[in-house]
């Protein structure tokens, strides 16, 4: 199947973090989309590219915010989520294989009803899981289970050159995964997993970061106390979270430590331990409340138009140094910092902080600047990039060493000598942006050390971002997460993301823009049964029935109503098997969007 309106290739190839309007449409345009339903016809889709010489943008549910799917050269985009089935379990030997197109919501719902379930898996929970080893992506448990690679037996790789399955163990596994598909696409994937068990969730809440840090020490120390996840909260991540719960309850001003824990013989030296260090342990409704918003990184989406900031690794022995440092930056330039840490190892964490801004005005330019800013604060505690996509390539040595690079570098050659995967990026020769990125980076680091030549900017930058939320339309607030997809029915029948929450806000925005839409796509945000599938998963929190009134309403002004493609669209979705599994489905990854909050 092939996408070649406009309007659809713009929305594939956008991702949860963009640059400007400005910037971004002096870019090369995604030609048109095409979705391979199995992998003959994603053979048959890379043989083509070879004879026409135009590059394939491999594409899985697009939740990254690096840049990993930006076109920097003329292409054609390969939407991957339609070669997903599963092709073979094995409860003795605990491992599942399937075809890489699938979400990791439709592989835990696959396992749940087995009682089996995943070591780990990321909070982009409705990200492929081919698109999350090619990111090379950590995830919740990583802490005892490792990265996800680790649990990745063997998978099946297309190249323009030819097709493997290669075994983890083999020495080419580790060109395909955090490559971000430059090397080949994963089609196939055999993954280890294991019996579902039962877990205890603690959040403990201290006065600074250096106790809550030092708490997690002595956690890691403690041979009694084995966690299977641990992440930290800083006062304005927690608060937030506050903002969602509509006063109801609320996180103090304090630092939080969450823990996971999979053995109950831990629970008695945990609250021994939460005691000596003087922790206060939270309720149990706010606790279930944190760990069911795992999945929802970016539900802050909601009270603004832009998220930026950056994700990094880091020593955890720095992370108290980093937000410090974070914090006193945020202060001089009048942006609100919270910060995350998801502990991957006794040794490392990852670090994702961010901050609001507004991608329709100016100072979106320089907050993208002061991002930047963030990593070099973050390099000189020891800090790392956590993927490389296009915004990180300035950084590019610090993911890579100079022999791995290169390494990299001449397998690139070898099975793509035509550069037609995923072309201009890390792995390939410099690009034009590469250098402009590379000054801009350079430039930053005035911003991050306090240098006396940026008090001009400190006016620009020192405003106030209240949590503004009645000037936010929903299709400002969409966080184009893609929680939306897998649960819609009409995406089921069509097969197109237009059809879903995200297309329909992204088309709603267009057409109060002004753009025009030809009629054979705006009538395709009539099928809808109106179910409320869309706003259970919301990681935006967004209540949308109206907003489909009104988008159709719209619509119909200007279109009429297809009133038959609608009756025949509720007819094949009503008798479809999987339309009941899918209502089922979505109770264990619901937002809780309708849902008051319990024990007040």
């Amino acid at each position: 199947m092939k996408l070649d309106a406009s309007i659809e290739a713009k929305l594939y190839a956008k991702e949860t973090i963009s640059l400007p309007s400005i910037v971004k449409d002096k870019f090369p345009k995604i030609q048109s989309v095409y979705q391979p339903e199995n992998i003959r016809d994603l053979k048959q889709m890379i043989s083509e590219s070879k004879k026409s010489r135009i590059p394939v943008i491999p594409r899985g549910a697009a939740t990254s915010g690096m840049g990993g799917i930006t076109p920097l050269k003329r292409s054609i985009m390969a939407d991957l989520t339609h070669i997903n089935r599963i092709l073979d379990l094995d409860e003795k030997k605990k491992m599942v294989s399937f075809e890489a197109g699938l979400r990791w919501w439709e592989l835990k719902h696959f396992l749940k009803k087995d009682s089996l379930d995943l070591y780990t898996c990321p909070t982009s929970l409705f990200s492929t899981v081919g698109g999350w080893l090619s990111t090379g992506g950590y995830g919740i448990n990583s802490f005892r289970y490792g990265h996800i690679s680790n649990l990745v037996e063997s998978i099946e790789v297309i190249t323009p050159n030819k097709t493997m399955t290669i075994d983890r163990r083999e020495p080419e596994f580790k060109y395909f995964i955090g490559t971000e598909g430059q090397m080949g696409i994963i089609t196939k994937v055999g993954l280890k997993i294991r019996d579902s068990k039962s877990s205890k969730s603690y959040l403990v809440f201290f006065k600074n970061t250096s106790t809550a840090v030092d708490f997690v020490y002595d956690i890691l120390k403690s041979s009694k106390i084995p966690p299977t996840h641990i992440s930290y909260f800083d006062p304005n991540r927690l608060e937030h979270k506050n903002l969602h719960l509509k006063e109801k309850i609320s996180f103090p001003q304090m630092e939080g430590v969450f823990t996971v824990f999979e053995e109950a013989s831990s629970e008695r030296e945990f609250l021994n331990l939460i005691e000596r260090k003087k922790g206060m342990l939270a309720e149990d409704y706010l606790t279930e409340f944190l760990w069911n918003e795992r999945f929802f990184p970016f539900s802050m989406k909601h009270f603004h138009h832009s998220i930026l900031g950056c994700e990094i690794i880091l020593p955890i022995k720095y992370l108290d140094h980093y937000v410090a440092e974070t914090r006193e930056f945020g202060k001089n330039y009048g942006i609100p910092l919270s910060t995350e840490a998801t502990f991957i190892n006794k040794h490392d964490a990852v670090v994702f902080t961010t901050f609001p801004s507004d991608s329709r005005k100016l100072i979106y330019f320089l907050h993208l600047f002061l991002t930047y800013s963030l990593t070099h604060i973050a390099s000189r505690w020891g800090g790392k990039p956590y993927g490389i996509g296009i915004w990180n390539l300035p950084q590019l040595k610090k993911f890579y060493s100079d022999e791995a690079l290169k390494e990299h570098k001449h397998f690139k050659r070898e099975f793509d000598p035509l550069n037609l995967l995923n072309p201009a990026k890390s792995l390939s020769y410099d690009h034009k942006v590469s250098g402009f990125l590379k000054l801009a980076y350079l430039m930053s680091d005035i911003f991050s050390n306090g240098n006396p030549l940026v008090k001009p900017f400190k006016k620009i930058l020192n405003r106030n971002y209240g949590m503004n939320k009645k000037t936010l339309s929903e299709s400002d607030a969409c966080a184009n997460c893609g929680a939306c997809v897998p649960v819609c029915p009409a995406y089921l029948m069509n097969k197109t993301e237009l059809v879903t929450a995200k297309g329909k806000l992204f088309l709603l925005k267009h057409l109060i823009d002004g753009t025009s839409v030809p009629k054979h796509v705006a009538q395709k945000a009539f099928m809808c049964l109106h179910c409320h599938l869309c706003e259970y998963v919301c990681q935006s929190k967004l209540e949308l029935m109206s907003v489909w009134d009104r988008l159709e309403s719209l619509l119909e002004k200007k279109y009429g109503r297809p009133k038959e493609k609608i009756d025949e669209f509720v007819k094949q979705v009503e008798s479809h098997p999987f339309y009941t599994q899918l209502v089922d489905s979505v109770s264990f990854s619901s937002n809780n969007n309708h849902r008051e909050p319990e024990n007040v």
